[in-house]
């Protein structure tokens, strides 16, 4: 007996002389692609991709930062890693990557491909943030603001809403978007990030998709109304003029929800209601209101903001997207499981919107 567990032991040994080792590769043998933007090329048949490489320094709040700014042009993204690889000397590391950026031109024809792959790559994060890059994407990663510490973060500091709270920047992940992509009644939207003078990156537009492309892209007054309507507590300044004077208010709470009401055929209606808390920020009138005055301004307040997010919706509505997901909320009241989708294609198209803001100021902001 002691014999064949001697022999045992003797041949698992041997054994692992023949296992082959993990290709594990230390971190100064790797170089991190934190964002990859895709743009069209000159050649038809081929596209332009741009990936932004950080390379490992000591202490990152040193303020040094090394990145690395290759660009490949190449039929296929898979193609254009293998080609990269011959120019660097180290293993790229896609583990790091938070965002991928679509250049307007090449957004405005087909994103499919390129988003399918990046959900399917092993080692790519679901929680990337997508975004257009105006006017291209590899214009916006040579970008390198004054304020950026770690090469390539200061897009996703504001993609995240971890460095600024804006409430023009409308935050999506990479697996919202690809679900969106796919999804009967919801349509896909993307923060558009645009290059500007001295390495300012400004976010302050949101695009709208259909399942593969960008159609339109709102100003930045309605990219804040949308917000307000998608978010909830969005804070933000709202502003009107009254006789002359400006005045301004910021919001503290805010809740927008809607009814989709189908009384009979031709009269359907979306029924809106918007209920906003705020304080008086800002005004130029140097007269002390009274709350009589406060109720003036309020009502102001409701019937301006009503018809301008009425108007904002009424401009979605006619491109036939839609990216706040009323067709999916129909979708799902609505149990007729093989015809309601077809009922809401024909129903929004005509459907009537009915805006209500009610405005509550809570406070002129400050006290006499």
């Amino acid at each position: 007996m002691k014999t064949l567990k001697r022999w045992l032991v003797v041949f698992l040994c041997g054994s692992l002389i023949f296992l082959s080792g993990c290709e594990f590769r230390d971190i100064d043998l790797r170089l991190f692609v934190v964002s990859i933007g895709i743009d069209l090329s000159e050649n038809p048949q081929m596209y332009r991709f741009t990936f932004k490489i950080a390379i490992p320094t000591g202490d990152p709040m040193s303020g040094e930062e090394k990145s690395l700014l290759i660009t490949q042009e190449s039929v296929s993204i898979a193609q254009a890693i293998r080609e990269v690889k011959s120019k660097v000397d180290k293993e790229l590391d896609f583990g790091h990557c938070k965002g991928v950026m679509y250049g307007e031109p090449y957004a405005r024809r087909d994103i499919s491909k390129i988003q399918d792959w990046t959900v399917r790559r092993r080692d790519m994060q679901l929680l990337m943030y997508p975004a257009v890059a105006v006017p291209t994407a590899e214009e916006v990663l040579k970008a390198e603001p004054p304020t950026e510490r770690i090469a390539g973060n200061a897009i996703f500091l504001a993609l995240s809403e971890e460095g600024t709270e804006s409430p023009f920047i409308t935050k999506t992940y990479s697996f919202d978007l690809t679900r969106r992509m796919v999804e009967r009644g919801e349509d896909p939207v993307m923060p558009v990030v645009e290059i500007m003078g001295n390495n300012i990156l400004n976010i302050n537009r949101v695009a709208l998709m259909d399942k593969k492309k960008v159609k339109m892209i709102l100003s930045p007054d309605d990219t804040r109304l949308f917000n307000l309507l998608d978010l909830r507590n969005l804070s933000t300044n709202l502003g009107i003029t009254e006789n002359g004077n400006l005045l301004e208010i910021n919001t503290d709470r805010t809740r927008a929800k809607y009814k989709i009401r189908k009384d009979k055929a031709g009269h359907e209606a979306i029924d809106y209601t918007i209920r906003i808390t705020a304080i008086l920020e800002e005004k130029e009138d140097p007269q002390q209101f009274t709350p009589e005055d406060l109720k003036r301004v309020e009502d102001k307040f409701n019937k301006h903001l009503s018809q301008e997010i009425k108007d904002m919706l009424v401009k979605v509505q006619k491109t036939g997207l839609d990216p706040l997901g009323f067709g999916l909320r129909y979708g799902g009241t609505h149990w007729n499981n093989n015809t309601e989708m077809e009922e809401w294609a024909d129903m929004y198209p005509q459907i009537k919107f009915n805006v209500n803001v009610k405005v509550t100021i809570k406070s002129t902001g400050y006290k006499r």
